[in-house]
């Protein structure tokens, strides 16, 4: 998991004299805002200089996250920030930290399809092996978790024609062009072991 660690944009920005909306509210009143700190989840939408959109699950609309530094995340990467919630006309952060959860290259491949509400591959987990019949035959299907655009877990079920043979927790990659639904997401056979070096390293970033 990669982690940047950012000094408190509030005190640089009262330095600096950053005209930050919302910052003479924050001058007034320190002591609250620090014992009111928040935490935001979910998916960068938008990168400029040293501010970052997210799409979150605790708002209807992206929130602007504002740091002290341009962060080394990007569009689609899910990040998790912690600092002080302010409010003129809309919602917005002003960020102590921010950490990156997961990049879009260890969560998703391709483009983005709105018909599935998936990327086009969606990389996750196996979670489940169990078998179905069709006609007299009976075939292997596998239950994948992965995660979803707005950070929450979803399921594909992915029958497997060809003899296919998958593990429980082991990391593969769904093609989801021509996934269907019923009650549940489904696919045939479009799915594939993926390689752990593919998963995220333990570097850091620190700014001071």
């Amino acid at each position: 998991m990669k982690k940047i660690i950012l000094a408190g944009a509030l005190g640089i920005a009262a330095l600096a004299g950053t005209n930050l909306p919302g910052l003479e509210v924050t001058k007034a009143s320190a002591a609250s805002i620090e014992s009111n700190l928040s935490t935001i989840e979910g998916r960068v939408v938008e990168v400029t200089d040293n501010v970052i959109s997210v799409e979150s699950t605790k708002y209807s609309e992206p929130i602007s996250i504002y740091l002290n530094s341009t962060p080394n995340v990007k569009v689609g990467d899910q990040i998790k920030a912690t600092g002080a919630m302010m409010r003129n006309f809309t919602d917005y952060m002003i960020a102590d930290s921010i950490e990156k959860v997961q990049g879009t290259d260890t969560l998703h491949k391709g483009s983005y399809l709105k018909h599935v509400f998936a990327y086009e591959y969606e990389i996750g987990h196996v979670t489940k092996v169990d078998k179905f019949k069709s006609g007299i035959e009976e075939h292997n299907y596998v239950i994948v978790q992965y995660t979803g655009n707005d950070g929450s877990k979803r399921n594909v079920t992915v029958y497997l024609t060809h003899g296919q043979k998958f593990n429980v927790g082991e990391k593969v990659k769904v093609h989801m062009a021509n996934a269907e639904r019923s009650n549940e997401w489904s696919i045939t056979d479009e799915i594939e072991k993926v390689n752990d070096s593919q998963a995220l390293t333990d570097d850091r970033w620190i700014w001071s």
